[in-house]
């Protein structure tokens, strides 16, 4: 063999190990990915299962996906923080449909008032071609559900007299998430809606910025706002449902097995989140009942939901029909 053969022989076998040495390394590239929520308490059935879903990804990603879990709005509110995934930062949001309607206005049926009468229903729209196309749109505007069916749990009125029908709340100035179906809701209500973070809510109670607010009892007695108003009453005007987002562009480029290892473990955070939401449901009642709230249960829902129908025709953006094609979708 001549030198100069010899020469391109090492060439080719030096090219070969190099790639061989290349592959592994580009295998066990690693991701980071900041977790978003606007909940403080570590108590709450969301942050719980944050953190379990953050420890069986490091776990079965071999350290290759990390997700670091930020609480208490500390990297923005959530609207900020969902804007920033858009954008394409690596970021994880535990967010909601109301917020997500600003995206996709459709997403706003899954946040109606009284869209589900149980979470069982609801399970037939996630399980729908009508949600299936949400979540299609949704992606093409920058942000992948990677969760998309925790109950969060079911909505009531925080204030400081008992509630019991829509006159009751006439005029009063109320507190809501920044979702433009809940602005809607309660505007046909007959209330005083004011979008704010959930960050600034205890505040806003105790300055009489706003008179009242609404939310489930997991998020009622985490951030004690107990200490502030004592009436909650039974309205159920939402029940909600919390959604784990990531952008799409940063989940297109993750190779194949961690994309599949963030669904798998999505599907069971929604699951898992359902079961402690309900499961929780009854000792937060019990909590707020004793540090003094009155809970208020011979509430005329009927009357609230009748009220609050007319909401869905003013979301501006909402394609005509999506409603009844929602519950159409549930009724079989």
């Amino acid at each position: 063999m001549s030198f100069r053969r010899h020469l391109l022989a090492a060439a080719a076998l030096a090219g070969l190990l190099g790639s061989a040495a290349l592959a592994p390394a580009q295998a066990q590239e690693t991701y980071a990915l900041r977790f978003s929520t606007s909940q403080a308490n570590p108590n709450e059935p969301v942050v719980k299962v944050m953190h379990s879903f953050a420890d069986r990804v490091k776990e079965r990603s071999k350290g290759r996906l990390a997700v670091t879990i930020f609480t208490g709005d500390q990297l923005g509110p959530q609207k900020k923080v969902n804007e920033m995934i858009k954008s394409g930062a690596r970021m994880l949001s535990v967010t909601d449909y109301g917020q997500l309607s600003q995206f996709v206005p459709d997403m706003a049926v899954v946040a109606g008032p009284y869209m589900f009468a149980s979470p069982d229903e609801a399970k037939k729209l996630f399980a729908s071609p009508v949600f299936k196309d949400l979540s299609t749109r949704l992606e093409q505007q920058g942000l992948k559900l990677i969760m998309a069916d925790g109950l969060f749990g079911v909505r009531h009125l925080l204030s400081g007299k008992p509630v019991r029908t829509p006159a009751d709340i006439a005029g009063v100035t109320l507190r809501v998430p920044p979702s433009p179906i809940m602005l809607e809701t309660f505007t046909a209500l007959g209330a005083r809606p004011q979008a704010l973070p959930w960050g600034e809510v205890y505040n806003a109670l105790q300055t009489g910025v706003v008179d009242a607010a609404e939310a489930n009892y997991g998020s009622l007695a985490g951030s004690k706002l107990y200490e502030v108003r004592k009436v909650v009453s039974n309205t159920a005007h939402q029940m909600m449902f919390a959604a784990f987002v990531t952008s799409t562009s940063f989940f297109n480029s993750l190779p194949a097995d961690l994309k599949t290892i963030l669904l798998e473990e999505g599907r069971k955070a929604g699951e898992e989140l359902t079961a402690a939401t309900v499961a929780s449901d009854k000792a937060y009642a019990e909590e707020l009942k004793k540090n003094g709230v009155q809970i208020v249960e011979n509430v005329d829902v009927k009357a609230f939901a009748e009220k609050a129908k007319v909401a869905y025709s003013k979301v501006p953006g909402l394609t005509p029909g999506i409603y009844e094609k929602a519950r159409a979708t549930m009724a079989h």
